[in-house]
């Protein structure tokens, strides 16, 4: 895997146009030519006069953009050897009825359907130390057409309980969602 910050200025950020999310998707999905996604992704809230970093997890190496500065380096296999991190994950937190996806709303309930899901992803979290931010609607313009998806940030400290797993969700991104900037599963080892 492959680990890339991609940073935009501000005269960058005027040339594309950079208003919304659908254009920042676009902006890195042009990194990666070809059918496949092979890539997650995170973009860190934005400040006008820095510019913006975005964050991307790949199995390809990306372009060299034609605007803004990329760099990359490998994720060591060791990286995802510790057994405990900080984290942080962008989620689309639903629940699926009939075929629907329904979102989970308040605090108690968006916790409750993290520490629900996280043993599959092979880990479990410090409940103590959960933290939920950025919870809301995340509503992207493609086109005429309108993209409304549930959204939550979620940050503390987890245990690696099943490495298989753990690993794969990390390679893979978390949840359903997982363009936009949804699922990718930042990490800071803990020793």
């Amino acid at each position: 895997m492959i680990a890339s910050m991609l940073t935009l200025g501000p005269r960058d950020i005027r040339h594309l146009d950079l208003t919304d999310e659908y254009t920042m998707h676009k902006i890195v999905y042009d990194l990666f030519p070809g059918s496949d996604r092979t890539f997650l992704y995170y973009q860190y809230p934005f400040a006008e006069r820095r510019g913006v970093k975005i964050l991307i997890l790949s199995r390809e190496q990306p372009l060299v953009p034609t605007l803004g500065t990329i760099e990359s380096k490998m994720v060591k296999d060791s990286f995802l050897r510790y057994r405990y991190y900080a984290f942080k994950v962008r989620l689309n937190p639903v629940t699926r009825l009939g075929g629907k996806a329904t979102p989970v709303t308040g605090h108690d309930l968006l916790t409750n359907w993290f520490l629900e899901k996280q043993e599959r992803w092979g880990f479990v979290a410090d409940a103590s130390r959960l933290d939920l931010f950025d919870v809301g609607v995340a509503t992207i313009q493609k086109g005429k057409n309108k993209i409304t998806l549930n959204q939550c940030t979620y940050t503390g400290v987890l245990e690696v309980v099943d490495q298989d797993r753990f690993i794969k969700g990390f390679e893979n991104g978390l949840g359903r969602a997982k363009g936009f900037g949804f699922g990718l599963l930042q990490l800071k080892p803990l020793r």
